[in-house]
């Protein structure tokens, strides 16, 4: 409970300053701004052992009052039933009215909820219904990014290969716009060919360097592999070992074994190299 609240609180922006919490009652909320109202709920929130009922209650008082902050954490207390029985009603209530207020992460939530089925039935088609809303009505690449994922997924599994060049084509234009993740993607796309996308190696290592330059760490062991093999770029072990270095850093487990592999190919003077390159990279960056 004590991790869910931290994630509520994370909706709530920081209190000027202490004061003792009141008890809600709507004589007394009609007398504050939506914004009061909202840091009475923080209040309770910072009691040990927080007040979730009476914060529950500012909350949605709050976002009866136009608070977007109040609205997305009223909808988090509902789903993850803190204060309160779990209630996936209410809280897709709650996530509609802040994404209609203008914070586009929850149509996206509201769209993850339906396809996993957190506290109702899952469905498929709402989710992606939703997904699709937020794209032409906000034109967000957060929603591109997840609607090419999933049916990169149906690709992948046969399902719906014709969705292949879709998601494609909405993880492009979600890369486009900044979103680095879109790269690890495509770059599978064009590795493994998915769907009646075939596999293209010097696209895959296109964007491969796009998700490793980012410091994808697993891009990073990915790229390593590529040079190592000379797959879709210039065989290049001295290139591998750098990148395999780098992803090793980051945690990657192949990156670290295919570091320790090259290591036992190369000689002082190329591993000198190898550390030079990944000093200046890391001194770009």
């Amino acid at each position: 409970m004590r991790a869910a609240l931290v994630i509520v609180l994370a909706f709530l922006l920081a209190a000027p300053g202490y004061a003792a919490p009141q008890a809600f009652s709507p004589e007394v909320a009609a007398d504050l701004s939506a914004e009061e109202q909202r840091l009475e709920a923080e209040r309770h929130l910072a009691l040990e052992p927080p007040d979730l009922v009476e914060a529950r209650r500012w909350l949605e008082s709050a976002a009866e009052s136009g608070s977007v902050e109040a609205m997305a954490a009223a909808g988090w207390l509902y789903e993850q039933g803190l204060g309160v029985e779990p209630d996936a009603t209410r809280a897709l209530e709650y996530y509609t009215q802040a994404y209609e207020a203008g914070e586009n992460e929850y149509g996206l939530r509201i769209g993850w909820l339906h396809i996993q089925g957190l506290g109702m039935e899952p469905d498929r088609a709402e989710g992606e219904a939703w997904f699709r809303r937020v794209i032409e009505e906000r034109d967000d690449s957060a929603a591109r990014l997840a609607l090419g994922t999933m049916l990169i997924a149906d690709a992948a599994a046969s399902l719906r290969p014709d969705r292949a060049i879709e998601a494609r084509d909405l993880l492009d234009r979600a890369l486009q716009d900044g979103m680095t993740e879109a790269a690890q993607y495509l770059a599978q796309i064009h590795v493994e060919g998915i769907g009646n996308l075939p596999a293209d190696p010097r696209r895959a290592a296109y964007y491969t360097r796009i998700g490793a330059e980012a410091g994808n760490p697993e891009m990073q062991g990915w790229l390593a592999l590529l040079h190592a093999r000379g797959d879709g770029v210039p065989m290049d072990l001295v290139e591998a070992h750098k990148w395999a270095s780098l992803a090793a850093s980051g945690g990657d487990t192949t990156g670290e074994r295919l570091r320790r592999e090259l290591a036992s190919h190369l000689d002082r003077a190329e591993l000198l190299e190898s550390r030079r390159r990944a000093l200046q990279w890391l001194n770009e960056q």
